[in-house]
């Protein structure tokens, strides 16, 4: 039996069917699903990241848990993101599902290693018309680049947000936001998945740094949908108070 054939071979032993059947429901078009827990997926990936990994790379998943288990593998084996580069290239064409593409690169902690580098590196993803590049450069975006200041001390999300935050010009805001607000400033048009992680994108700006993203709430280019959905997002969070919450309710489109 072949390296590819035992790990499957694992990961069938490790199968709960219930769970699987929960999983496609939340996973649209995604019928080779056979139900391994988040939490598994990740110890097995740190266990195979210290052994011959590259060659668990080599033949094609059959299962979408085996596509997890490649990403996150890469996640804990690369520890510079230059060095990421030629087997993210080769990952995210495998990428058409939002559990796949948020489980993989929001772990993926190895871009928060030279964030320059990461932040010039997504851009032809953000930038691009297929949804789920899209989604992986927001969600990396998110994750490793939104929270972290001048330092690359990582900044918190606030534990409330009320309405003294909004008139609080002093802010400090992080070292990447206003690069992450200007990337927002558009239409997103390359489909549902990539419209809701600039909506989940803009939620998060606004819970750690609410005056300067309230400020591009007032004006700003995105498309309805995406735009109304990011507020939808704020007004669901226990973060902002009811007050904050029914003042953003007026600024929907």
């Amino acid at each position: 039996m072949d390296v590819k054939q035992s790990i499957r071979s694992e990961l069938e032993v490790l199968a709960e069917g219930e769970y699987g059947k929960f999983s496609k429901g939340l996973i649209p078009g995604k019928d080779n699903i056979i139900g391994i827990r988040l939490p598994i997926l990740r110890e097995l990936a740190k266990g195979y990241a210290k052994g011959e990994w590259e060659s668990l790379l080599e033949d094609k998943d059959v299962y979408f848990e085996e596509t997890m288990l490649r990403g996150m593998i890469l996640g804990y084996a690369i520890k510079e993101p230059q060095k990421l580069v030629p087997y993210i290239e080769a990952f995210i064409p495998l990428v058409d599902n939002w559990s796949v593409c948020d489980s993989v690169f929001m772990g993926m902690s190895t871009w928060q290693k030279d964030r320059e580098f990461t932040w010039n590196y997504i851009q032809k993803y953000l930038y691009a018309h297929k949804e789920f590049e899209v989604r992986v450069a927001l969600i990396i975006m998110m994750q490793h680049l939104l929270k972290c200041d001048e330092k690359g001390k990582k900044i918190p999300r606030l534990r409330c947000v009320d309405m003294v935050h909004l008139t609080d010009c002093n802010e400090i805001p992080g070292l990447y936001l206003k690069r992450v607000l200007d990337s927002l400033d558009r239409t997103f048009e390359q489909g549902y998945y990539a419209s809701m992680a600039a909506s989940w994108l803009l939620a998060e700006c606004f819970c750690c740094f609410p005056y300067h993203t309230l400020e591009f709430l007032k004006q700003n280019k995105m498309d309805k949908v995406t735009y109304n959905k990011g507020i939808q997002k704020i007004i669901e969070s226990k973060i902002p108070t009811e007050e904050v919450k029914d003042y953003l309710r007026t600024l929907k489109r």
